[in-house]
C-alpha cells in the first residue's frame, strides 16, 4: 500500500504544470469577416485570453465580448515552447481563392513574428487554435479546419 501512495505522489507532482514552467509569450490572432465590416481580435498570452470586437464602420467602437484567465496546463507549456521565429511568414494555398485568411502576431523571447495564413494549415499555429477554441464559447470558436485545410492542399499538389 505504501508502494502504491509513493507511486500516485509520483505521478501527482510531475504531472502538475507549475506557471514557472510556462515561457511568458503574446500571441494575436485576427479573424476577419471583410464583407460585414468587422474581425475579432483573439489575444493569448501566458496567462489570459480575450476576444476583442473590432468594428470597421464609423462610430463602431472596439467592446471586450470575452476573457478568462488561464490555468497552469500541459497545453500552454506546449505552445509556450513552440518556435514561431523558425516559421515562415506567408504560407498559402495558392489553389484556392477565398476562405480562411489568418494573420498572427507572435511576442515571444523579446522577438516579434507576423505570419500569415491563407487556406493553409500550419500545425504550430493550429495548436494555438485549438487551446484558443478549447478555451471559448462556440459562437466565438475560430474556423480552421485541419482535415479540410490539409486535403484542400493535397488536392492543390
Amino acid at each position: 500500500m505504501k508502494k502504491l501512495i509513493t507511486i500516485l505522489t509520483f505521478f501527482t507532482f510531475t504531472s502538475c504544470v507549475q506557471r514557472t514552467d510556462i515561457k511568458p509569450f503574446k500571441l494575436t490572432l485576427c479573424n476577419s469577416n471583410y464583407s460585414l465590416a468587422y474581425s475579432l481580435k483573439y489575444v493569448l498570452t501566458d496567462h489570459d485570453l480575450q476576444i476583442t470586437f473590432k468594428g470597421e464602420l464609423e462610430g463602431e467602437k472596439d467592446s471586450t465580448l470575452f476573457r478568462v484567465v488561464l490555468k497552469p496546463s500541459y497545453a500552454l507549456q506546449k505552445l509556450s515552447n513552440i518556435d514561431f521565429n523558425g516559421l515562415k511568414e506567408y504560407y498559402e494555398n495558392p489553389c484556392t481563392r477565398d476562405g480562411s485568411q489568418i494573420i498572427v502576431d507572435v511576442d515571444k523571447d523579446f522577438k516579434n513574428k507576423s505570419i500569415q495564413l491563407s487556406n493553409f494549415y500550419q500545425k504550430d499555429i493550429g495548436l494555438a487554435i485549438e487551446f484558443i477554441n478549447s478555451s471559448t464559447p462556440e459562437k466565438y470558436k475560430i474556423w480552421y479546419d485541419k482535415t479540410l485545410l490539409l486535403k484542400a492542399q493535397q488536392e492543390c499538389k
